[in-house]
């Protein structure tokens, strides 16, 4: 090997080397050990850092005075089962964290399957975009409305107390029962209505956390 081409390889070596380390945290984080699964949507790696899934929303466990949801043990198991001890690999977009401090990311497996997109696919989880977006929002949405067609998981069971029509939020991409104060006070502009709670779904529309419909 010539002198040139000695100094090349050490030269990008020493680039490289520099890069990770100015990366830090943020690039080991990018593939990690799952220690735990807290739930249907959210995971702690093993450094101890709290992930939650980009793009979904499951169903809620029992939580100090709250009952959980249907199918809220369901998503947790099911989830364990696809990453609890495995390597995986976070993608994350341009928005990092939520407003409770958590990692959001886009959670891929070894054979390169997304956990979130097989826990809407299976009727795990509900499709809950924020207003900024989301890079697989299409992938997603199809998963959903995939799972709404077949029945699968939380879409097999009846819905509590249906309403005659539902309130959306084109801006926020979340929709309300018509008596839900966050529903009222949505404007004209931003209003639309949906016939029904699955028509809402399969338009990428989340529901209110409030009033649940």
């Amino acid at each position: 090997m010539g002198t040139r081409a000695g100094l090349s390889v050490v030269t990008v070596v020493l680039v490289s080397i520099w890069l990770f380390a100015s990366i830090g945290l943020s690039f080991a984080e990018k593939s990690a050990f799952v220690r735990y699964v807290i739930d249907g949507d959210t995971i702690v790696l093993k450094k101890g850092t709290k992930v939650r899934y980009r793009g979904i929303n499951a169903p809620e466990i029992p939580h100090k005075d709250k009952p959980g949801e249907p199918f809220g043990w369901e998503a947790t198991k099911r989830n364990r089962q696809l990453v609890r001890g495995r390597l995986v690999r976070l993608v994350q977009d341009d928005e990092k964290r939520d407003r409770f401090g958590r990692l959001l990311a886009y959670v891929f497996l070894p054979d390169g399957r997304m956990v979130n997109e097989i826990l809407v696919r299976e009727g795990m989880a509900f499709v809950c975009f924020s207003e900024k977006g989301s890079s697989f929002s299409k992938k997603l949405l199809a998963a959903q409305r995939e799972a709404i067609d077949a029945g699968r998981g939380i879409w097999s069971i009846s819905q509590v107390r249906p309403e005659p029509y539902y309130v959306g939020n084109r801006q926020s991409l979340r929709f309300h029962r018509p008596s839900c104060p966050y529903g009222k006070k949505i404007s004209k502009t931003n209003r639309v209505i949906f016939k029904s709670r699955t028509d809402a779904c399969k338009e990428g529309f989340c529901r209110c956390k409030k009033c649940l419909p």
